[in-house]
């Protein structure tokens, strides 16, 4: 471009922006005060009807104060609508009964002063009028084509009620939790707003007043269903994380599209974000919404709280989840779709005390009371013939089958007669606990997206591993009626990357191959946490990860026809070793203790071959009858690219 075209498109440009300036403000308000100066995100539309409350988020503090009042203005005619709520970056206001479907300018009035912020759309349901009743504060009706549908269960957190034959409930609640949410019925989906189900409402706190809570429901045949299960994404806006994200939305997407025949929904398991970066990036839980909708849509992604979904910049436990509840969801409850009732817990107990460094940031494993007692009221309306899936974050179960969390038992109890599944993620690692035998409970470890954080992504495009040396990814679970199957999916790779071989004969990982200083301390501790591989070896052994591998799955291998003897052996994975802690002391950093390769102990086998330079015929099959083969001619190189 030239410089008079430049200089021609950046006038253009300013004219363009004072226009838009002098657009926003009213007319008749006179000068604006700095302390009506507003950073607000203002969606451009919204649905709902009289009474609802809506959440609006604002930047840098810059937002309304309580006491302040929400102006709209259509023509000459202008509404009020009461603010209910204003936290440290969102207000929520009430939609006034006078509110019409249409096009209305915003604004906010402080004393007499106006701000206008924009424009907003209303797109306003009709409700059928429905009577108090004495006793009950929180009421509503749940509809789809206009009729009632019975049997709906509806929660606070605390109390469960359920929809009469006309659609309709009534509820006594102390709102400790701020809403109300329902469990989606089967053959149904709420409305959505992005990526995000409308199950849930927000309530202002005040048992003393009554509010009335509706959602209209759309009949769809759900029976049979897939459900991607999302490990943690630790999205930040560091280690090129968003750009390693959009590897996985694509793989995501053409997933979506391959399924396309079936109602596809999604799960995550915690950890979407990074409660750090929440400050020091600017990437918090509205951010990733943002990021997701920009890349995934046609599918509900119901959310499960993780611990670094958590503010630990606010005081205790139940502070701690404000963000999460008024951005993404409650942090438990309950939805049906086709035979299964999934229910969304938080192990997440906050015992932090905050700093202004961000330390403090301390919690324990464990269930609450509440949830126990929820979790009780809300399985009373499910069938045994129903199977039961319950996410949460951290581990109910250690990889051994200890309990891995606080009120592990209780759980078992609750859940007994029921076949169930629980998911889980936190560790980045991928195993499965297989404990149906005993309790009915199978036990899935989902991995990571991120794998180890998104590190061996950005010293190595192109190669996501979880510290267990499993491929980041995720899992596809197909729902047939109570018949449930899973595969693990390696982002960018296809569902038979199942398993990685290694030639134990061509690996020694010394300090002084993978440290920037073969005499350094660096050299000392890489060699230290890679002991069992630093030695090249000539006995011949041939290492297999099996990724997803549970005791009802197959490993065959054979030299000139001979079937091999496997073994299960603990060590840590070679490959997570120089792609992660090796790149970091070459990146003359340290590598993070808890981000280094994780020792296997329920994926790694190896056997031992006749020779150094046989070819072996690997072949790995799931307890599905799924298969991966390799042909694996040795000697086999070890080297990052080799794998990538």
């Amino acid at each position: 471009m030239n410089r008079i075209a430049f200089i021609f498109q950046y006038l253009a440009m300013a004219v363009i922006l004072s226009m838009l300036v002098s657009c926003e403000k009213e007319p008749d308000q006179g000068d604006v005060p700095e302390s009506l100066q507003f950073l607000i995100s203002l969606p451009e539309s919204v649905s709902g009807a009289a009474g609802d409350i809506v959440s609006v988020k604002f930047y840098s503090g810059k937002g309304p104060k309580m006491g302040d009042v929400i102006v709209l203005k259509k023509s000459a005619e202008e509404i009020l609508c009461n603010i209910v709520s204003v936290s440290s970056e969102s207000f929520s206001f009430k939609i006034s009964a006078q509110v019409e479907t249409g096009k209305y300018v915003f604004s906010i009035r402080r004393g007499s002063q106006t701000k206008a912020i924009g424009e907003i759309s209303f797109e306003i349901e009709k409700r059928i009028e429905i009577s108090e009743k004495e006793g009950y504060n929180v009421y509503g009706l749940i509809s789809c084509d206009g009729v009632g549908v019975p049997g709906v269960v509806v929660s606070d957190g605390v109390e469960v009620c359920v929809t009469d034959e006309n659609g309709l409930y009534y509820m006594a609640s102390k709102e400790y939790n701020k809403l109300v949410f329902m469990s989606i019925p089967s053959g149904y989906e709420a409305a959505s707003e992005g990526i995000l189900p409308n199950f849930h409402k927000t309530l202002d706190g005040n048992p003393k007043t009554t509010e009335r809570a509706d959602w209209t429901l759309t009949k769809v045949n759900n029976a049979d269903h897939v459900m991607y299960v999302l490990g943690d994404m630790h999205l930040a806006d560091r280690t090129r994380d968003l750009v390693q994200f959009a590897d996985f939305t694509t793989d995501l997407n053409e997933q979506i599209t391959a399924n396309k025949s079936k109602k596809q929904y999604a799960l995550t398991l915690g950890d979407m974000t990074w409660d750090l970066y929440w400050y020091s990036n600017a990437y918090d839980l509205y951010s990733y919404l943002d990021t997701m909708n920009s890349k995934v849509s046609g599918i509900q992604i119901f959310h499960t709280i993780g611990n670094h979904d958590h503010d630990m910049m606010a005081d205790g436990d139940f502070n701690t989840v404000t963000a999460f509840k008024s951005k993404v969801a409650p942090t438990y409850y309950s939805f049906n779709i086709g035979n299964v009732h999934y229910v969304v817990l938080d192990n997440i107990l906050c015992t932090n005390v905050p700093k202004a460094d961000g330390s403090g940031r301390d919690y324990n494993s464990s269930l609450t009371t509440d949830q126990i007692n929820w979790l009780k009221k809300d399985l009373s309306y499910v069938d045994k013939s129903k199977t039961l899936v319950i996410t949460m974050h951290a581990q109910m179960y250690n990889e051994n089958g200890s309990a891995a969390m606080n009120y592990a038992s209780d759980l078992e109890q609750i859940c007994s007669g029921y076949e169930t599944h629980v998911m889980s993620a936190h560790t980045h690692v991928v195993w499965n606990n297989d404990k149906t035998a005993s309790n009915g409970i199978f036990h899935h470890n989902s991995g990571a997206i991120c794998g180890t954080w998104w590190w061996t992504g950005y010293y190595t495009a192109g190669l996501g591993l979880c510290k267990d040396g499993s491929p980041s990814g995720y899992y596809v679970y197909e729902m047939n009626g109570n018949d449930v199957k899973w595969r693990f999916k390696p982002t960018g790779k296809d569902f038979s990357h199942m398993f990685r071989s290694y030639d134990r004969n061509q690996i020694a990982l010394t300090g002084a191959s993978y440290t920037p200083d073969a005499k350094s301390d660096k050299a000392a501790a890489f060699e230290k946490s890679a002991s069992h591989w630093v030695s090249r070896s000539t006995d011949n052994y041939v290492y297999i990860n099996v990724f997803d591998y549970d005791p009802s799955w197959e490993i065959e291998v054979t030299e000139n026809g001979k079937a091999l003897t496997t073994e299960l052996v603990k060590a840590k994975d070679p490959l997570h070793l120089v792609s992660y802690e090796a790149k970091r002391y070459n990146a003359n950093a340290n590598p993070t203790s808890s981000f280094n390769a994780y020792s296997v102990s329920s994926h790694l086998f190896r056997v031992r071959a006749s020779s150094s330079s046989s070819t072996l015929e690997i072949k790995v099959t799931d307890r599905f009858g799924n298969t991966a083969t390799e042909t694996m001619k040795r000697p086999k190189a070890f080297s990052i690219n080799a794998y990538k």
